[in-house]
């Protein structure tokens, strides 16, 4: 999973802009249109300061960016509702017929980005840059807690003594976005939006977690106070703990009581079909996180007949190492407890790390086989902040840093639930060839205008890293390694599985209960970790769905091309045109590889 940090409750200051003019001559709506959407981008980061901020904008642009946090307040969300109805009038005043192929691109994706917007913006919760909806502002793995500390305790740019002054009010804005997401918990309370009492149940505890962690000891402010010492800008330890008591801690005390206030009349119920017009919204989940027009009970379907198919496949793998007896799901557990891969306490931990670290090594080895880019930025890989362990999905991947590097952390709460024959496909998701791989590509990729390198689609993003997966095996990094097979092929099951259960959830108005024991008994899936991936399908309703159906999209467009070009077709170039394209609809991918496919061929 990839690290989006901000969110999109002020999205729609993508629209904040002067309109294009109404009668722009023909032949000059390309420039018309890069001129509205450059305005729309540069509108956005003055509005969102934390993206403003990060490494990929010029830090003169956005000079006090640096020391500012998004807004996260009611009225934000309002005026961002307002403003995208503008960017959506704007838009419609370009002449699609008149652009050229690669304005076309990029006016197709800003007509989803604003439609999707303007469906999302007036509804309830938030959603973050990847279009992910969620209809709780604050749960066990969302809210300025789960995502800012790291950000604002370890990775705040650090160039220059105005910095600390910067990352000081920073952390005081941190209390202010508490309490504004602390007012959204209550407004959306007041319509009818609550979090499910199991999700209150896991929040609270990680929301108390980090409020009492030690200050020497406290992620949002130790690293940074050692970064400051190393380089020579004095001693602030008395400044950043005086916020840290008086205001941080106090915000986190009231957004507990909060959640604590709606605590007795919860619901248990998983799906959100029970919330004010909930199917519509999980419809508008679907499309915004799949980019596909495809309703939740055709998606169920999809997922069970995959289940079936990558099931029968890992039982030939299996009974091909000796391991025959009982269910799919049962020999797959029993891999999971195998002592040649079960790790444990923290030798377990170092040895689950150095396996990824490896795997990182050897498949960067063998890129050529598959791209014609091979040199890569540095990525580390190191666990989890133990604190949002709990709520947290197996491995996240936080993008490139100010220093040009990326950050991996594993979830190693319970290292037995990392057993070594699962993590090689785990690490090729977020690292090499997945989220890293393509992070490090779009870095070097300048072309794309500020608009295209802002927008993002779960779909796209997660739908490549599942894709690169398999294009791992195809790069014969499972060369006798015939449990790392079986691992991608669970994978790719895990991911089905998300399909049936989401929508199961969702749809089919299933149990959580229900949900857990199915992926267990179908997807050989520890009971713990499971558990742990429901809740987070309860909250971010949808977006389990986009991995699978991204993946299935890229490799059928690749295939599709394969077939017309025949011998003509190249692997690494058609690697250069998904990447190099940047975050793109699925459906706009697709025409964009025909088109590609059909100009490769006129040319022949």
């Amino acid at each position: 999973m990839i690290e989006r940090r901000s969110f999109l409750q002020g999205a729609a200051a993508l629209a904040m802009s002067g309109a294009v003019p109404a009668f722009a001559a023909a032949g000059q709506q390309d420039a018309a249109l890069a001129a509205l959407l450059q305005r729309h981008g540069e509108a956005y980061l003055r509005r969102m300061p934390q993206e403003a901020s990060s490494s990929r904008h010029d830090p003169k642009a956005y000079p006090d960016a640096r020391g500012k946090l998004d807004d996260r307040s009611q009225a934000a969300r309002e005026r961002d509702r307002a403003a995208i109805k503008v960017a959506l009038s704007d838009l419609s005043r370009i002449d699609r017929g008149a652009l050229s192929s690669g304005a076309t691109l990029d006016y197709d994706v800003a007509r989803f980005v604003y439609t999707t917007l303007d469906d999302l913006l007036g509804r309830y919760g938030f959603v973050d840059l990847n279009l992910r909806p969620s209809p709780y502002v604050v749960q066990q793995m969302g809210g300025a807690w789960w995502w800012l500390p790291g950000s604002i305790g370890e990775r705040q740019p650090l160039d220059a003594a105005v910095d600390v002054e910067h990352w000081l009010s920073r952390l005081d804005g941190f209390a202010i976005v508490l309490d504004q997401e602390t007012d959204l918990i209550r407004y959306d309370a007041a319509n009818g939006v609550t979090p499910p009492s199991f999700v209150i149940d896991r929040t609270i505890p990680q929301l108390k977690a980090i409020r009492d962690e030690p200050p020497a000891k406290s992620q949002l402010i130790a690293p940074m106070l050692k970064r400051i010492a190393a380089q020579g800008y004095g001693d602030q330890t008395q400044r950043a703990e005086t916020i840290l008591r008086t205001r941080i801690v106090p915000a986190f005390n009231r957004q507990i009581a909060a959640l604590e206030a709606l605590r007795p009349r919860a619901s248990d119920t998983a799906g959100v079909w029970r919330l004010p017009d909930g199917e519509a919204y999980y419809a508008s989940a679907l499309r915004a996180n799949t980019t596909a027009n495809v309703t939740g009970g055709e998606l169920h379907k999809e997922g069970l007949e995959q289940c079936r198919d990558l099931s029968a496949r890992i039982d030939r793998l299996l009974k091909a190492q000796g391991l025959t007896k009982g269910t799919v799901g049962e020999r797959l557990a029993a891999l999971d407890n195998d002592p040649r891969f079960r790790a444990t306490g923290d030798e377990g931990r170092a040895r689950l790390l150095a396996l990824a670290d490896q795997q990182i090594k050897d498949t960067t080895a063998k890129l050529g086989n598959g791209f014609h880019t091979v040199d890569i930025h540095p990525v580390e890989v190191r666990r989890m902040a133990p604190a949002v362990e709990p709520g947290s999905p197996g491995a996240m991947y936080h993008g490139l840093g100010s220093e040009g590097k990326g950050l991996i952390t594993v979830n190693l709460l319970q290292p037995e639930e990392n057993a070594a024959w699962r993590m090689p496909t785990l690490i090729h998701h977020e690292g090499v060839p997945g989220h890293h791989y393509q992070a490090s590509v779009m870095r070097n990729t300048p072309a794309l205008p500020l608009f295209r390198q802002l927008v993002r689609f779960s779909a796209y993003s997660e739908g490549w890293a599942l894709y690169a997966e398999n294009v791992a095996d195809e790069l014969g990094v499972y060369e006798n390694n015939p449990f790392g097979q079986i691992g991608g092929l669970q994978s790719q099951l895990f991911r089905a599985a998300r399909i049936v259960v989401d929508t199961g959830m969702h749809h089919e108005r299933w149990n959580r209960e229900q949900a857990v024991k199915w992926m267990v008994e179908n997807a050989g899936e520890p009971p713990i970790s499971t558990d742990r991936e429901i809740v987070r399908y309860c909250v971010i309703p949808g977006q389990a769905c986009a991995f699978k159906v991204g993946a299935n999209r890229i490799f059928a467009a690749r295939e599709a091309a394969r077939a017309k070009m025949g011998a003509r077709f190249d692997v690494r170039d058609f690697h250069d045109l998904v990447l190099k394209s940047g975050p793109v609809p699925m459906g706009v991918l697709e025409a964009s590889v025909a088109a590609w496919a059909a100009d490769k061929m006129r040319t022949a």
